[in-house]
C-alpha cells in the first residue's frame, strides 16, 4: 500500500489527551495497512515507513496532508486486489487528518516575496500611466514561472542585465511621452551601404546589398519622439518560381508588412510604409521573405530567386507631435511647466500614480534635486520621470513590514488597491480605486466588495482570462505548438491564436455573466469566428469577428472547454493525439492531482504512435500498464485521456482512426466507466469530482492572486473557499471571498515561524 510519510505527522505532535488518542488511532491504522509493504530495502516505491517513523520521532515534520486525504477519500489505496480497511476506519482517519490540517493551518498566512512587475504588467501600467503602448516582447525577457504562474514573487528576480534594460526602457519611454516643442521638426535620414548591416547570408556587392536567401539589412534609427514616421527602401528583385519576390519592412524584429517587388536588371522600386514608432533606438529592417532555389530547372532564369537593397530611409515625425497625450493631460491640469511650482506639481502627479500611493515630501524633494541643474520646463519633468520609472516603488509592489514582534500587519488601503488592480486587471489602480484607498473605503468588506464588482464589470478584467486562465489551463504557449504541417495543413500560428482567444473569451464570459463554475465544463456555447468555425466543421459562422455561438450535439454541446482546440492541441504531439498527456492534464489542471513523474528508465511511446508490431495506441498503453511501476498512474490517466479521443490532435471532431471506430471508453480504478467527452464531463461534475474541480480552481486562483505558492497554512482557507462555493458556485463569489481572506489582506512578518517542509526519504 502506497502512503507517503505525511500520514504519520500526528506521531510528533505535542501531547494532549485527545491528541494521544489520535496518535494511537493513526498508528494502529498505519501499522495495520501500510508498514508491511513499506519496510526495509524492498519497500515499495522506495518508501520505508520504519525510517519515516524514526524521522518523525526525531521531530521532523513531513509535507502536506491534503493529497493524502484526497487519496483516502477516493479509496484508490490500497491497490486493487489488496485487503482494505472498512469504511468506518477510512472515515475515522480522514476525519483525524482533516483536523490536523486545520490545526497546522492556524496562525498567520504564508508570506509572498516582494513582487516585481511582470512584463505584461509593466506594459499595461505604462499604458495606463503614460498613454504609451509597448511591444514588450521585444523590450523585456519573458518572466520565469513559479508554481504555475509568471507573477510568482520567488521567480521574479532582478538580475543586473534586466535592471539595465529597465533603465534603457525608462529613458526611451520618457523621451517618447515628453516631447520638446522646439525639437519636433520632421527630418529624413537615409542609410546606405556601410550604414546598413546584413542578416542571414546577406552581403554587400559593390553598390548594393545582395540577399540570396531569407535575410535582410538593418539600421539603428534614433526616434526622437513617439509619432508617425515613414520607412522607405529602394529594392530590386530577381524573379524565379511561381511567386513574385516578396520583401517586408520590419521594426525591432517584427515583420510589419510585405510588398511584391518588380524584377529586372535595371528596375529599382521604392517600397514605403507609414507607421507609429516609439521614441528611442529602433531597429529598422528590410527583409527578403520568400526565397526560392531550384538548381535543376531547365530554364536558368527560373533557378534562383534573390533580392537587393540599395538604401533605407526614415522620415518623421509626420504631423504634430507636441503635445503628446501625457503632456496634454498635464497642461490641462497644471499649465505649462515654466514655473518651479508647476514642475513640482507635475512630478508629484506622476510619482503618486506610478508608485501607487501618495509620494512623501522627502522623496519628492529628491526627485526635484535630480533636475536641479535644468531650467524649468519639460526637460525637468522628463528627467524626473526616468527616475520614477526605475525606482523600486514602481518596479516592485512594495508593502510595509509589520512592527518588530508583530506576526503580521493589516494592509492599508493603498496596498489593497494595488493587490486588487494587479489581480483583476494586471495594471495599476485607476482613479476610483485610488479614491477608495484614500477615503478608507477599502478598509471595509462592503467597500472592497463594491470595488470588486466594479472592476469585474470593467473591460480590463479580461486580463484575468488572458493571464490567469491561460496559465491555469496550460494553453499560454499554444501558438508555439505548431502541429505537423503535412498532416494538419493550415493549422498555423494564426489559427492557434484564435483557439487561445476562444478559451479566453469563454472564461471571460463565465465571469462577466456570472455563470456557475460548472459551465466551464458543460457549457453549450463557445466563441468563434469563421476561420475557427470552419476548422471545427461548424456551419453558419461568417466573418472574422469573434462571436458567441450555440453548439449542436454534433459540435459537442455541453462539454465546455473540454472541446476547445487550445487545450486539445496543447495536450497532443505534433503528429497525433496523446491520451496520456490529456489524462495528465485532467488530473493536474481540473482535479489538482498531478501524477508523479515516470520512474527512471521507463520509456514512453513513440512520438508518432506507430508501433513496430502494428499495435493501436490503446493496445500499446495496455502493455505499458503491465509494468507495475506504471500501472498506478496510467490506469487513471489513460481512462481520462481516451475519453477525449473523439477529437484529433488539432481539436477537430472525428469518429474513426485509420478506418477503425474511435474507442473512447475507459475504466477508472474504482470501476466507474468514462465514455467520451460527455462521460468525462459527468465524472468531473459528480459530487466528489465537482468539489475537487472547485478546489483546483480555488487553489490556482489564490496562487495567482497572492503571487506565491500555497502551503499547509492555506489549507483551511481553501476549504472555506470551496465550502462557500456550495452556496453560490460562481467565479465572482470565489473572487469576492478570496479578497476577504487574511492571506489577501495581511502582510506576515519575515521571521514568521514556518513549519519545516519535509519530504519522503
Amino acid at each position: 500500500m502506497i502512503f507517503t510519510s505525511t500520514i504519520l505527522i500526528p506521531l510528533c505532535l505535542a501531547a494532549s489527551p485527545s491528541q494521544d488518542d489520535e496518535r494511537l488511532e493513526l498508528r494502529r491504522f498505519v501499522e495495520s495497512w501500510c508498514v508491511d509493504c513499506h519496510e526495509g530495502a524492498r519497500a515499495k516505491s522506495d518508501l520505508d515507513l520504519v525510517v519515516t517513523l524514526d524521522r518523525i520521532a526525531a521531530g521532523e515534520t513531513p509535507a502536506s496532508l491534503e493529497r493524502i486525504i484526497d487519496r483516502l477519500r477516493r479509496g484508490d489505496m490500497p491497490p486493487e486486489g489488496e485487503p482494505r480497511p472498512d469504511e468506518a476506519d477510512f472515515e475515522t482517519v480522514i476525519g483525524l487528518l482533516d483536523g490536523l490540517v486545520d490545526r497546522h493551518a492556524e496562525g498567520t498566512p504564508g508570506r509572498a516575496t516582494v513582487r516585481r512587475l511582470g512584463r505584461h504588467e509593466y506594459a499595461n501600467t505604462a499604458r495606463d500611466l503614460l498613454g504609451v503602448e509597448l511591444s514588450i516582447e521585444n523590450e523585456l525577457p519573458a518572466d520565469e514561472i513559479g508554481d504555475g504562474f509568471d507573477n510568482n514573487g520567488d521567480a521574479l528576480t532582478m538580475p543586473p542585465l534586466l535592471l539595465e534594460k529597465y533603465f534603457t526602457l525608462a529613458e526611451s519611454i520618457a523621451h517618447g511621452v515628453i516631447a520638446d516643442p522646439e525639437a519636433t521638426a520632421s527630418v529624413t535620414r537615409r542609410y546606405r551601404l556601410d550604414d546598413l548591416r546584413g542578416t542571414g547570408r546577406s552581403s554587400l556587392k559593390r553598390s548594393i546589398w545582395f540577399l540570396p536567401t531569407r535575410g535582410g539589412v538593418l539600421c539603428d534609427h534614433a526616434v526622437p519622439v513617439n509619432g508617425t514616421y515613414i520607412v522607405r527602401a529602394a529594392v530590386r528583385g530577381q524573379q524565379a518560381g511561381p511567386e513574385p519576390v516578396m520583401m517586408g519592412i520590419a521594426v525591432d524584429g517584427t515583420n510589419l508588412e510585405r510588398f511584391p517587388v518588380e524584377t529586372g536588371p535595371d528596375v529599382t522600386e521604392t517600397i514605403e510604409l507609414e507607421l507609429e514608432l516609439r521614441a528611442g533606438s529602433r531597429e529598422i529592417g528590410v527583409v527578403f521573405t520568400n526565397d526560392y532555389f531550384k538548381p535543376d530547372d531547365p530554364d536558368p532564369a527560373q533557378r534562383d530567386r534573390n533580392a537587393f537593397v540599395e538604401w533605407v530611409e526614415v522620415e518623421g515625425p509626420i504631423g504634430d507631435v507636441y503635445p503628446t497625450t501625457l503632456q496634454a493631460a498635464l497642461l490641462a491640469r497644471y499649465g505649462a511647466p515654466d514655473r518651479p511650482g508647476r514642475v513640482r506639481a507635475m512630478i508629484r502627479h506622476l510619482a503618486d500614480r506610478a508608485w501607487r500611493r501618495p509620494v512623501d515630501v522627502s522623496s519628492l524633494d529628491r526627485l526635484l534635486e535630480l533636475t536641479a541643474g535644468e531650467a524649468p520646463g519639460w526637460s525637468r519633468v522628463r528627467t524626473a520621470l526616468v527616475a520614477i520609472l526605475v525606482h523600486p516603488r514602481f518596479l516592485f509592489k512594495i508593502e510595509a513590514e509589520p512592527e518588530p514582534g508583530d506576526p503580521f500587519r493589516r494592509l492599508d488601503g493603498w496596498e489593497i488597491a494595488t493587490r486588487l488592480s494587479y489581480f483583476l486587471w494586471s495594471t495599476m489602480p485607476d482613479e476610483p480605486l485610488r479614491r477608495a484607498a484614500a477615503t478608507g473605503e477599502l478598509d471595509t468588506p462592503e467597500g472592497r466588495a463594491r470595488q470588486v464588482r466594479r472592476m469585474i464589470r470593467d473591460p480590463r478584467s479580461r486580463n484575468l482570462a488572458m493571464h490567469f486562465a491561460t496559465q491555469w489551463l496550460q494553453i499560454r504557449t499554444v501558438r508555439d505548438a505548431i502541429p505537423d504541417d503535412e498532416l494538419f495543413a493550415g493549422v498555423d500560428e494564426r489559427l492557434l491564436g484564435l483557439m487561445s482567444r476562444e478559451t479566453e473569451r469563454y472564461f471571460d464570459d463565465i465571469l462577466r455573466t456570472d455563470q456557475p463554475l460548472h459551465m466551464l465544463l458543460e457549457g453549450g456555447w463557445t466563441w468563434l469566428n469563421q476561420p475557427l468555425a470552419d476548422h471545427y466543421g461548424i456551419e453558419g459562422v461568417r466573418g472574422n469577428r469573434m462571436r458567441k455561438v450555440r453548439l449542436t450535439p454534433e459540435g459537442e454541446a455541453g462539454t465546455g472547454i473540454l472541446r476547445h482546440g487550445s487545450i486539445l492541441v496543447s495536450t497532443s504531439n505534433p503528429t497525433r493525439t496523446s491520451p496520456v498527456k490529456r489524462g495528465k492534464w485532467v488530473l493536474e489542471v481540473l482535479l489538482d492531482d498531478a501524477p508523479p513523474p515516470p520512474p527512471p528508465g521507463i520509456s514512453g511511446l513513440a512520438e508518432d504512435g506507430i508501433s513496430p508490431e502494428g499495435l493501436t495506441l490503446r493496445e500499446q498503453l495496455v502493455l505499458h500498464r503491465a509494468d507495475p511501476e506504471c500501472a498506478a498512474c496510467h490506469v487513471q490517466m489513460d481512462a481520462l485521456g481516451f475519453a477525449l479521443e473523439p477529437f484529433d490532435a488539432v481539436g477537430r471532431p472525428r469518429t474513426e482512426i485509420g478506418g477503425r471506430p474511435i474507442d473512447a471508453l475507459g475504466e477508472l480504478p474504482d470501476g466507474r466507466l468514462v465514455d467520451g467527452p460527455r462521460g468525462l464531463r459527468d465524472v468531473l461534475l459528480e459530487q466528489e469530482g465537482r468539489r475537487r474541480f472547485e478546489r483546483s480552481l480555488a487553489r490556482h486562483l489564490a496562487t495567482y492572486a497572492l503571487g506565491r505558492g500555497l502551503d499547509r497554512r492555506d489549507e483551511s482557507m481553501l476549504r472555506e473557499l470551496v465550502d462557500n462555493l456550495q452556496e453560490d458556485p460562481t467565479l465572482r463569489r470565489l473572487i469576492g471571498d478570496l479578497v476577504e481572506t487574511d492571506a489577501f489582506l495581511t502582510r506576515p512578518a519575515a521571521n514568521d515561524d514556518i513549519m519545516e517542509t519535509g519530504s519522503t526519504p
